[in-house]
């Protein structure tokens, strides 16, 4: 199959723009006339600058694609033709960009395209692994159920998702607000203080001394340091995508007491889901850990599992090759030994997961308890110091009086 832009005159005479997959240019006009279009132009569809054309392209939510995932399981699983699945999903949804991309897909798939190879023409859309889910599903005769185990596996990486994002918004609110407070003291409240000082005519407190003269550098070198940390956080972004910086940042994040555990329970939980739902659909299993190394965001744990499909493919046991990059869980290590030994190895993998999510649950609210009154404390004891370099003098003066 091959794409071919197209330009061609509807019953109308109106003129329709668009690309279709064929054999040759000659299939392409046969199924061009059997939509009762008249061809005018077509030739090769060239490729695109994907990294503009995919920033730009909006994006299905990922609420949407659960859904969506979910209603074709249903009606793919009731017999239902997969184009005609695709075409009642999309109807479902109004005035979103999903029922378009679902209609797009559809249009390929009557082409004569298989779902995942038109899912692939999407891929800000789909991810890699949806794909390489459902073609399993395609080649296995159980399109179905892997749909359903799809949609079940993005229902609970929502909820782990939004667990987060609503435990972080209160600390990172309060940062917010503390720091609002902490600055506007030291560039509007300290100047107009320190004038009143001047007519003291004593020392003034070290304390004080101290805090007038950071006031000033704040208001000479503030905004300059703001985007100095603008600066330094847009090159530390392009660092992080050199592989041998990211490696680094990675391994030192790993050797943290806190923050490694749930690093590595969050990564071996979407490494053990996504193994799970790929070995279950009948996918080679070294097919199955290439694609699910592309869900671990830490880099080190990436490339334990690249690593470990190499020894894998020289004889190797998955345990085994795991457990010499000693970076994974001992949980997912024993169970993937388990089930290697019982032959349920797509089992024991989603009980590691289930495992897995509930530790990196516990070890997330452990930890942001923690960091919530470090925070207060931290930004409290700033804010009281400010203050009380400020009523010190005044102290110090109607003691004088007095």
């Amino acid at each position: 199959m091959n794409a071919y832009d197209f330009i061609a005159l509807d019953s109308k005479g109106k003129r329709q723009k668009g690309t279709i997959m064929s054999s040759s240019p000659r299939d392409a006009r046969n199924i061009l006339r059997s939509r009762e279009l008249v061809t005018v132009k077509i030739t090769n569809s060239k490729p695109k600058d994907q990294s503009i054309s995919n920033f730009l392209r909006p994006r299905i939510k990922h609420k949407n694609l659960t859904q969506a995932t979910r209603q074709l399981s249903i009606l793919i699983d009731a017999a239902t033709p997969v184009e005609e699945a695709l075409k009642i999903t999309a109807l479902q949804f109004k005035n979103s960009f999903i029922k378009t991309t679902l209609l797009s897909v559809r249009s390929q798939v009557m082409e004569g395209l298989r779902l995942s190879d038109a899912l692939k023409s999407h891929p800000t859309s789909f991810s890699e692994l949806y794909i390489a889910m459902v073609s399993s599903g395609e080649t296995s005769g159980r399109l179905a159920s892997v749909l359903s185990r799809l949609a079940d596996d993005l229902e609970r990486a929502q909820k782990i998702k939004q667990k987060v994002r609503g435990a972080t918004a209160y600390p990172i609110v309060l940062s917010v607000v503390a720091l609002t407070i902490v600055v506007v003291l030291m560039v509007v409240v300290v100047p107009k203080v320190v004038q009143q000082f001047d007519s003291f005519g004593q020392d003034l407190p070290t304390l004080t001394t101290v805090v007038i003269v950071l006031s000033e550098w704040m208001q000479q070198w503030g905004l300059i340091l703001l985007i100095s940390m603008c600066a330094c956080f847009l090159l530390f972004s392009r660092l992080l995508r050199q592989v041998t910086f990211r490696l680094r940042w990675d391994k030192m994040l790993l050797s943290l007491p806190v923050i490694s555990k749930i690093i590595k329970d969050m990564n071996a939980a979407r490494f053990s889901r996504t193994m799970s739902g790929l070995v279950d659909s009948g996918t080679p299993i070294l097919t199955a850990l290439e694609v699910s190394s592309h869900t671990l965001q830490n880099s080190i744990m990436k490339k334990a599992v690249v690593d470990a499909a190499s020894k894998v493919n020289e004889g190797l046991t998955i345990n085994n090759a795991l457990r010499d990059a000693n970076v994974f869980p001992q949980i997912v290590i024993q169970m993937i030994a388990g089930g290697e030994v019982s032959g349920d190895l797509s089992g024991m993998l989603a009980k590691s997961a289930e495992y897995l999510e509930d530790e990196f649950s516990s070890s997330t609210d452990v930890f942001l308890s923690l960091l919530e009154p470090l925070i207060i404390i931290l930004l409290a004891g700033v804010i009281l110091l400010i203050i009380g370099a400020i009523f010190m003098p005044i102290l110090q003066l109607n003691t004088l009086i007095v």
